[in-house]
């Protein structure tokens, strides 16, 4: 990797973060050392990304430690990968200024093709995918660097259900190593799942005495969600099931409105975190409900909103369009869902909607729009068509990112 030296800290302090390529080409120079760090650096880099940075000494193992305290991480964009096309570049959509911002080769210093899982605090996790040995990498793209780790012995491609990631920032040595874990749900019986316990400071998985038992499979290519010191999974059916990484045990939970099929009607969800709470997201045909779990009494209805009330506020929300468009049936093409919440985090959710189906001369014209909608703030703003991203189907996995200059050497 090269590295690039800015000779005075004024360059620095006059480097604007335009883009994903520009807070890249400064992140190089961190891997001169974080211990040369200059006042000016550190400074700029405080005021830019709400962090607070201490250089200090550990007396206990005599390595230098970085801190980094930043209250609450700020999305910075969007991954979005097609989930039939894992060949394609994934996609980076960046929502931090006015201006939408899309990227094709954020990924590609991995040396393998990939399945996105998971973020945290701004790095991320994901695997390998086909024949051979299950592969964990948890990368930072920004420094564009990763980590390779192998998987749990004995779980292959088919038992491995999903993984859950969780990054701790708070403290972490120089030597590049990051305090993270992670959690593989496998299923050893048609009704039994198991669970393993990687730890960064261990080094190694560990097998849970923990058992919990459903029918159904797991929803999302069984990507976790981290909520609270628990990891969650969304499953095919009525529940989620939650593995409690501090007190080691599991449990399903059961939905909020049981889960229709979608001969009965639309419903189409996906489950986040903000405020550290589990949060769940429906769209049926008559509104965008969002509940969050609460320990003590269940599940809480937080927002409820008509999807053509939306369009009122936003017309360029084209869900009445998508309506009318989603009765369209076209004869050998299997498209997903016209309308479906993607990714939540921090109060905002990614929404996919397909607003256009029709023939045209060169075959069938498909317009699909992603769109943010910040619920604290009650704003949608369209972020990008799919076309234009070379992903036209939509089929979609989908994570929510928040940029870190988290050390992390590569393999």
């Amino acid at each position: 990797m090269e590295t690039y030296h800015l000779s005075q800290p004024t360059m620095i302090l006059s480097y604007g973060f335009e883009s994903f390529n520009d807070i890249q080409l400064l992140v190089r120079t961190w891997n001169s050392g974080l211990q040369m760090m200059t006042f000016g650096l550190k400074s700029y880099l405080e005021s830019q990304l709400n962090l607070s940075l201490d250089l200090s000494a550990s007396p206990n193992s005599g390595k230098a430690l970085f801190q980094c305290q930043n209250t609450k991480p700020v999305i910075s964009g969007f991954f979005l990968q097609d989930m039939f096309d894992e060949l394609q570049h994934i996609k980076y959509v960046s929502i931090c200024n006015d201006q939408v911002t899309v990227q094709n080769t954020i990924m590609d210093f991995i040396p393998n093709n990939i399945h996105l899982i998971a973020s945290s605090n701004g790095l991320i996790c994901c695997r390998n995918f086909g024949i051979g040995a299950q592969l964990v990498f948890i990368c930072n793209p920004l420094k564009r660097e990763f980590l390779e780790i192998k998987g749990p012995k004995g779980i292959n491609e088919h038992k491995l259900r999903g993984l859950g990631f969780v990054f701790d920032p708070q403290c972490y040595s120089l030597d590049g190593t990051p305090s993270f874990k992670l959690v593989s749900i496998s299923k050893r019986k048609s009704s039994v799942f198991s669970f393993h316990i990687y730890s960064s400071e261990e080094r190694k998985w560990r097998l849970s005495e923990e058992i919990c038992y459903d029918d159904c499979d797991l929803s999302l290519g069984g990507r976790g969600i981290f909520a609270g010191g628990v990891v969650y999974w969304l499953t095919v059916g009525s529940v989620v099931i939650a593995f409690d990484l501090e007190k080691g045990n599991s449990k399903c939970i059961n939905l909020p409105v049981p889960r229709i099929h979608r001969n009965e009607g639309l419903c189409e969800m996906c489950i986040g975190e903000s405020v550290g709470c589990l949060h769940y997201i429906l769209i049926t045909d008559a509104d965008l409900r969002v509940w969050v779990l609460n320990g003590e009494h269940g599940w809480l209805l937080k927002h409820s909103i008509s999807l053509t009330a939306i369009q009122e506020e936003y017309p360029n929300f084209f869900y009445n369009e998508g309506r009318l468009a989603s009765a369209i049936v076209v004869s050998g093409l299997i498209l997903p869902t016209w309308i479906e919440p993607i990714s939540f985090k921090d109060g905002n959710l990614l929404i996919k909607l397909r607003c256009c189906l029709r023939y045209g001369r060169r075959g069938v014209d498909v317009s699909t729009k992603i769109y943010l909608y910040n619920f604290d703030a009650g704003t949608v703003k369209e972020l990008c068509a799919l076309e234009d991203l070379g992903l036209p189907i939509g089929y979609l996995r989908t994570i929510p990112y928040s940029m870190s200059f988290a050390p992390l050497l590569s393999t």
